[in-house]
Formats: C-alpha cells, structure tokens, sequence
C-alpha cells in the first residue's frame, strides 16, 4: 500500500509538470506556411493582442545566427519594419557579455506614428545540446524616447537556436507585441507574419562574409 501510495503521487507529480509544460506550447493555430517556415498565432492573458510564433530551418550553425542577432544595428535588415535599431549604454541600462540594452524602432504605414521600445536581451545557452536562448523584454522607461513616436508598452519576444547538424540550425521566434493605440484585431492582421519575415531574413543575412565566419558561441551564461 506505502508503495502504492508513492507511485500515485509520483504519478501526479509528473503530470503536473508535464501539464506545465505542454500548456506552455499549448494554443497555437497555424497562420501560413512559406519556403518551410511555418508561422502560428495564438492568444494570450498578458494583452489583447495575439502572441506569434514562427519556426523554421536556417542553414547556418548557431554561431553565425548569433553572430546576426548580437548585431543590433543590423536589424533593419532582417526584423519586420524596424527602420532604426541602436545600443543604449548608460548606468540605468549597461551593457555587458550576455546582456544587451537596445532601442528598436518599427516603421508604422500612414497616418500612424511609429513605434518604438527600449529592450533588454539576455544570451543563455546550454552547453550539453548547443542550442541557444536569447530572452528580450520591453523595459518600462521613457529613455530614447521620442515625441514623434510610440513607445510601445507591452514587447516579449525570444528566440532558440537548436542545431540540426553541423550548418543546420532549427530556430524558433516567439513574440509579443502590443504596439499600444492600436485595435487588436488590426494588430493581429498587421503583425501574424512578423515572425516569419524575421527568420527569413536571417536567413539572408547568415550567407554575409561578416557573419559567416563564426565558428564558436560566445554565450557563457548557462541556461
């Protein structure tokens, strides 16, 4: 009976932290499908807009995708309608080996004013499997604001770099974008390919001698 009574509580225990664990991947409905990148929406209790999620094979190793993404001034470039991207570097917001301060700017069509966010990006990686997590938050500050634009209030977003061999990378970018001022139903349909285009992308970008050459990690922080 004691032995009984043990297995059924390691039982519950494992369901309850595999419950947790699809549910964190539960929700998600297919939005599109191009050039085998798959991209999905669902939603959320954090906002009134849709998380999205796209995911899709770049054929590059995790370090030269790295490479890309530690280049803030290089996502004009790959990331949907950002038209500005910068290091911020102060004492409220510094900058070191796995942490990045950056203020990303995305272009917004006529008449709205575009939207802006000052985020925080912390590098992990775990060294068993090689892959690659960067965690981004939009932090709750006026720095590098700008009167033209709209500092957005809500912006969580990730990206997992899991190799697939040697030059082959799985990468998966999830987001959360509330671009504030704006109703949720024309974000959603505005934004649902925005993961998509991103991996795409770099997907370009990874074929540039400045990047391609990477040949190992520099994450250090353990995930």
């Amino acid at each position: 009976m004691k032995h009984l009574k043990l297995g059924i509580i390691g039982i519950l225990i494992l369901g309850v932290c595999c419950s947790g664990v699809w549910a964190a991947d539960a929700g998600w409905k297919k939005v599109g499908e191009k050039n085998g990148i798959i991209g999905y929406t669902r939603p959320t209790n954090k906002s009134s807009v849709d998380e999205m999620k796209a995911v899709g094979m770049v054929e590059a190793p995790v370090a030269v995708i790295e490479a890309v993404i530690r280049d803030v001034s290089a996502q004009p470039e790959y990331m949907f309608r950002c038209k500005e991207a910068k290091l911020a570097d102060t004492p409220e917001f510094k900058n070191s080996k796995d942490t990045a301060f950056f203020l990303n700017v995305t272009g917004m069509p006529y008449p709205l004013s575009d939207r802006d966010v000052l985020v925080r990006a912390d590098y992990s990686v775990d060294r068993a499997t090689g892959s690659l997590y960067v965690h981004m938050v939009g932090q709750n500050t006026i720095y590098m604001s700008d009167d033209k634009r709209v500092r957005m209030p809500i912006m969580i977003a990730d990206y997992i770099l899991a190799p697939k061999g040697p030059n082959r990378t799985e990468m998966t970018y999830v987001a959360l974008a509330e671009p504030g001022g704006i109703p949720a139903f024309a974000v959603n349909l505005f934004c649902k390919n925005l993961p998509s285009a991103t991996i795409a992308g770099i997907r370009e970008l990874v074929k540039k001698d400045k990047y391609k050459n990477a040949k190992e990690i520099v994450t250090s922080t353990p995930h």
